[in-house]
């Protein structure tokens, strides 16, 4: 964090969900603001046959790696995958963070996905901007972690073009070669970005719902929305 810059805050569940759902939208803003991702978990149920000693770990490094690449600051909220809940305990750390922040937007992932854990950080982070007094005041966007699966009824509100930055997104997910170990894999979700890439008008894309609707006059900008300027 600086002294003369806003900061953006990224509040996901697993280690790969910022590479996954926004992690090119990461790299645009980097240069106007410092990016911070808290991944709630260390996605310790996501590798088979490791404990979840062993799978945190792999894991915590992938998305450190990550963060490195999109120039994020990265901290870890320490629950554990599988066990996600947005209970009181959480709810305050994550206010605390971001009343010290004061972002001037937060992105977490769209609720009505059938992974209980994506749902659980929707709520987390909902639940954190009004205990910190940001909602209403702090834009909100929601990114997508799959299409037409296990992310549902995602209809995008604003598609960013990321064309310009596509090979940094393939070596963001390139990173987590634990829940991507094939090129088919990595490139499954490339395809989805060129596929909201079509519906933009562009080679690839990424696209969020806001949690209010894109209209002039809100937070004080023309746009009413800040990925619409980059």
């Amino acid at each position: 964090m600086t002294d003369s810059r806003p900061n953006i805050v990224y509040v996901t569940a697993h280690p790969d969900d910022s590479s996954n759902a926004m992690g090119a939208t990461a790299l645009l803003l980097k240069d106007r603001y410092d990016v911070h991702v808290l991944c709630a978990t260390r996605g310790e149920r996501g590798i088979r046959g490791k404990t979840y000693a062993e799978a945190g770990a792999i894991r915590e490094k992938e998305e450190a790696a990550a963060c490195a690449l999109m120039g994020a600051q990265l901290t870890f909220l320490d629950r554990v995958n599988g066990e996600l809940y947005a209970d009181k305990a959480i709810c305050d750390m994550v206010a605390g963070i971001l009343t010290d922040l004061r972002p001037a937007a937060v992105f977490t992932l769209w609720p009505i996905n059938e992974h209980e854990d994506h749902t659980a950080v929707y709520e987390i982070t909902m639940k954190a901007l009004l205990l910190s007094d940001l909602r209403g005041t702090t834009e909100v966007y929601m990114g997508e972690n799959d299409i037409g699966g296990q992310t549902n009824q995602f209809v995008p509100d604003i598609y960013v073009d990321i064309s310009g930055v596509i090979e940094q997104k393939r070596a963001m997910v390139a990173c987590h070669r634990s829940q991507y170990p094939s090129e088919e894999r990595r490139e499954y979700i490339i395809r989805r970005n060129a596929i909201r890439g079509m519906m933009a008008r562009c080679p690839f894309a990424e696209a969020f719902k806001t949690l209010y609707p894109v209209t002039t006059g809100r937070w004080g900008r023309p746009s009413g929305a800040l990925l619409l300027d980059l």
